[in-house]
């Protein structure tokens, strides 16, 4: 008898905590039933556990869960409530739980007492079982950032189940750069007041030119600048800073700051494609105090000032016009590709792991070419000839060859796409309003076969046409830094139905949660990470990984018959490489709430690459 789970745990919200569990127990000495010629229960579950926001210094905390939510197959099934109380190097609990099946069933407890920073003793009573064991941590000198554990526990009642071992990672998500910490500025710093000079007269110093040059050695291109009386212009596109466009925004107005520019405030205009994005504008003086003498005035003065709001359609008299150019420049993406069927009836893991590699062209202002490959690299038994799961395997593809069309009018952004997408001749068109913490997106697709043919493990033969369609609405709450999402349509495989996700940013990365409605009940776990340099070089020819590249891991719900059988074909959506939420706003956070919340991270980015 072998029992194997494997559990993540991640806070989605404050107070919140989301708990995916894949279990895997075999029993050699029962009779066969399936697979492997043994007794096999697998089952993946989604739990939560919300911790009640009471706090004094005298009271427990308390916390409220529920484990192994919808189906009916639960095979750890429980709602309970549980307070816990820390005082020095004890830390002990006590609770009460309910379920049908015998798990978590009456009142439970657990103590530890901390002998050093790195060895916990403990004993726990289950509500069935009394055990006891040890822990071992990362001593707290070792890693602020990441926590590793050893657990190794002994049960005092039941000798069928006599040893449990298991090991535990625990670390932050992402690196938010919010760090408020005054940095001493370099010795060669001096502060010049502020003298304002006329149009005539700045347009003759070469301090707008002198800029010109920093932004493009940064590595920013199609660089406009113009002198607008006290406000200065500039619009730029950034393809360096790959994690976040705060970054790029960060370096030009640490510039402008530095170069001790004559000018009360300034505009900055966020382009994709040569083609105006998002303008942000504020107090230039005001971000001077808050870059190279920060505290709580100058912080509130800039944040007071700043305002996001749509570009201009047309272009003003320009001093400066295109410097760098992006047109042509080759960028090479490659980032690994990853199909996997967990917690089946075949297997604990199957996987597909491959190779996505792919070119981006500028051709023109509002023209991009894109193509990407899939090269298969590793794969288990089962996607193999004869295997479950064969006819997930295609072998090297072209994944995608599209040109692309793209267009800005104040809020209102428009991808129109041509070309192959897979096995299909592809028309694709996305229309995206955005404005402040709000975003509509219509994505529409149309799919034709190049070709009749037969699919490997199917009577049927490919459909000749196909439209999908579906509008997403999203809305962004810069209190617990949340993109709340919603999606209703037609999707790949004729399938009708919506998506709710709550998706959390920790800095860069980003961890989602959702419920999706179909044919089927799905929920699921979405993960969101740049596999990309934070900063990687402007050449003629870049080589990058994918700022947002996402694996996502869900489960069917409460299916009539009472399992959880998984259902591989619902809500697929075409994948976009050249999308709109993801290129052109910053994976939805280009809002006004957005930056105000993250200003030190334009602060972080000049201290640390510039000065």
């Amino acid at each position: 008898y072998r029992a194997d789970q494997y559990i993540v745990n991640f806070g989605l919200l404050p107070n919140l905590e989301v708990i995916g569990r894949l279990a895997n127990i075999e029993d050699k000495n029962r009779p066969y039933t399936h697979w492997h010629g043994q007794w096999v229960v697998r089952d993946l579950s989604a739990s939560f556990k919300y911790q009640i926001p009471l706090y004094h210094p005298y009271l427990p905390k308390i916390a409220i869960g529920v484990q192994d939510l919808g189906g009916q197959a639960d095979h750890y099934d429980a709602k309970y409530i549980v307070a816990t109380k820390q005082l020095g190097f004890l830390r002990a609990s006590v609770g009460y739980g309910i379920d049908s099946i015998n798990l978590l069933d009456g009142a439970f407890g657990s103590m530890e007492l901390k002998a050093t920073d790195w060895l916990t003793l403990m004993g726990e009573y289950d509500s069935s079982d009394l055990q006891a064991g040890i822990r071992l941590n990362t001593p707290n000198y070792l890693s602020d950032y990441v926590d590793l554990s050893l657990l190794a526990k002994a049960n005092l009642t039941d000798d069928s189940q006599r040893f449990s071992f298991g090991v535990n990672l625990k670390m932050e998500l992402g690196d938010d750069h919010y760090s408020a910490s005054p940095i001493a500025l370099s010795t060669n710093y001096q502060s010049k007041p502020l003298v304002l000079a006329d149009k005539a007269s700045t347009k003759d110093n070469k301090a707008l030119y002198d800029l010109k040059d920093k932004l493009v050695a940064v590595g920013l291109e199609n660089i406009d600048i113009a002198d607008r009386g006290e406000t200065i212009y500039v619009a730029y596109e950034n393809n360096v800073f790959d994690h976040n466009e705060l970054d790029a925004l960060g370096m030009v107005l640490g510039e402008m700051a530095a170069l001790e520019l004559p000018y009360k405030k300034f505009e900055v205009v966020i382009k994709r494609s040569n083609q105006k994005v998002k303008k942000i504008s504020g107090d230039l003086q005001a971000y001077k105090k808050f870059l190279f003498d920060l505290d709580q005035g100058s912080l509130l003065a800039f944040k007071n000032s700043l305002q996001v709001s749509a570009p201009e359609f047309w272009d003003s008299e320009l001093d400066i016009k295109g410097a760098n150019p992006s047109y042509l420049k080759t960028r090479i993406i490659a980032y690994p590709g990853l199909k996997t069927f967990v917690g089946t009836e075949v297997g604990v893991l199957d996987y597909l792991v491959s190779l996505r590699i792919g070119a981006h062209w500028n051709l023109y202002k509002g023209f991009d070419l894109t193509f990407f490959g899939d090269i298969p690299a590793f794969r288990s038994d089962d996607l193999k000839a004869g295997g479950a799961y064969a006819y997930a395997y295609e072998g090297k593809k072209i994944k995608s060859l599209l040109l692309h069309r793209s267009d800005t009018y104040k809020d209102f952004i428009n991808i129109a796409s041509i070309g192959m997408l897979g096995d299909y001749y592809a028309f694709m068109d996305n229309l995206t309003y955005s404005h402040q913490n709000h975003t509509l997106s219509l994505k529409y697709t149309y799919l034709e076969t190049k070709e009749k043919k037969w699919l490997v493990g199917y009577d049927y033969k490919l459909r000749q046409r196909r439209d999908i369609y579906y509008a997403t609405y999203s809305y962004y709450y810069d209190r617990f830094d949340t993109l709340f999402q919603g999606t209703v349509g037609k999707y790949l495989n004729d399938d009708k139905g919506f998506e709710l996700m709550a998706k959390r940013f920790f800095g860069d990365t980003a961890v989602g949660f959702f419920y999706q409605n179909a044919d089927e009940n799905y929920i699921g776990i979405r993960f969101e990470i740049p596999l990309t340099p934070r900063k990687i070089k402007d050449t003629f020819v870049q080589l990058k990984g994918r700022k947002n590249f996402t694996y996502s891991l869900r489960t069917t719900v409460q299916d009539e018959d009472g399992r959880n059988t998984l259902e591989p074909g619902g809500l697929i959506k075409p994948y976009r490489e050249f999308d709109i939420e993801s290129d052109f706003l910053n994976r939805n956070r280009l809002s006004q709430d957005y930056i105000k919340k993250h200003l030190f991270r334009l602060r972080d980015v000049y201290m640390r690459y510039r000065r």
